[in-house]
């Protein structure tokens, strides 16, 4: 079966169709007219990873095809606007995040890189260029070349480079990597030839404006400068912070709105020890000094703010969750403690001298397993259950006893 050629031939369709409508719609009241103001006050949901420009594409929501095109330049702490346009992404909107795959007329969703470029000749570009040539290819057979450039026969998905560069199409194209390195694995069948391109008609799934914007884009970008693109929901938020800071770097990391979710409040500073942190859907992001960066999430987490978050005695994590561990579980580590949880047992705070105790024992690993119970006074002695045991703490006489179960 044939797949179909994602922006192109759609492109040429469109083209020639002549009840199309170039306005922006009615909807844009919506839109979101300074993107560049939005990412300096770290209020843009997708990363920028520092990229010296920062191209926005969005869209009133994601059913929409019309989008505003902003060019963004660093300038100090911030972002500038550059230039302003407007554009179509594909046919049918946008997909959410890591969501678009072949024929679904969609474009993707989140922040991609620029690192490759191709047309009729080479503009002045510091990306990587491909002057396009009766044998150029765009990768869409599922196999090694696809979603590639490549030069021969190709088969009947590949995308004929040279005879839509000559319907006006890719003159000038940069590619966004969307399903490709370095952003990301290459996995078959989640779509190809995502281009930012001219042609200002909807695509099957790239941006699409004018041969002069496109131009200069090339011109100006360098490899790693990002294109951040969808509905305006999808892309900005309301809660700001800081756009270079260790937890929107972390945040960026661990794959942005994808993994933790949007932020559900402001960056804040002044915690415990001068340290900050911020809400999300999934969970949150602390920063403690010398603790590092750190997300906290699920039940970890309500184990945690049960102590008080950081200004209890655990204070701050020390590490992120640990998976794999035996039985399912999962740790997390604390200046104060630890806390471990498995489907089995829930989750649990593990500290001091009972600890101590735990540990020589081999932890979850030996005998005892983990802990099904926090830490309670009986009989006044601290006292923690195992799934092997018991141990307890006499505070009196500094001694801690075993009981095997």
């Amino acid at each position: 079966m044939i797949r179909r050629i994602l922006c192109a031939s759609f492109l040429a369709a469109a083209l020639a169709a002549a009840s199309l409508v170039f306005a922006m719609p009615a909807e844009a009241g919506s839109q979101v007219y300074n993107p560049c103001q939005r990412l300096s006050a770290g209020q843009v949901k997708f990363p920028s990873y520092g990229a010296n420009r920062v191209t926005f594409a969005t869209a009133t929501d994601r059913s929409q095809s019309a989008v505003l095109i902003t060019g963004c330049v660093r300038s100090g702490s911030g972002y500038v606007q550059e230039w302003q346009t407007t554009g179509f992404a594909g046919s049918k909107g946008f997909s959410a995040q890591n969501l678009a795959w072949e024929d679904s007329w969609k474009s993707p969703t989140g922040s991609f890189s620029f690192t490759e470029a191709l047309g009729r000749s080479n503009p002045g570009t510091a990306l990587k260029y491909y002057s396009v040539n009766p044998n150029s290819r765009w990768g869409g057979e599922h196999g090694p070349t696809y979603n590639q450039y490549f030069e021969g026969a190709g088969g009947e998905s590949d995308e004929n480079l040279w005879t839509y560069m000559n319907q006006g199409f890719y003159e000038q194209a940069a590619v966004i990597n969307w399903n490709r390195y370095p952003d990301m694995p290459t996995v078959q069948g989640a779509s190809f030839a995502i281009f930012f391109h001219a042609g200002n008609v909807p695509s099957a799934g790239c941006i699409s404006t004018n041969l002069g914007t496109v131009t200069q884009l090339l011109k100006t970008n360098r490899p790693g400068d990002r294109i951040i693109m969808g509905a305006v929901d999808d892309v900005f938020t309301p809660y700001s912070s800081s756009p270079f800071g260790a937890i929107t770097n972390k945040y960026a990391a661990l794959g942005g709105p994808a993994f933790a979710g949007g932020p559900v409040s402001h960056e804040m500073y002044g915690l415990k020890n001068g340290g900050a942190g911020q809400a999300y859907q999934n969970g949150s992001i602390h920063w403690g000094g010398s603790t590092g960066v750190h997300i906290s999430m699920g039940a970890i987490r309500a184990a945690w703010g049960a102590t008080g978050f950081e200004k209890g005695y655990l204070g701050y994590p020390t590490t992120d969750e640990i998976p794999g561990m035996a039985q399912g579980g999962i740790g997390q580590a604390y200046e104060g403690g630890s806390i471990y949880f498995t489907p089995a047992t829930g989750a649990h705070v593990s500290t001091g001298a009972i600890r101590s105790l735990w540990a020589k024992h081999g932890y979850e690993k030996g005998k005892l397993g983990y802990p099904t119970s926090d830490e309670y006074v009986s009989a006044g002695a601290v006292v923690q259950n195992y799934q092997g045991g018991i141990i307890t703490w006499f505070g009196s006489s500094g001694s801690v006893v075993l009981k095997a179960g």
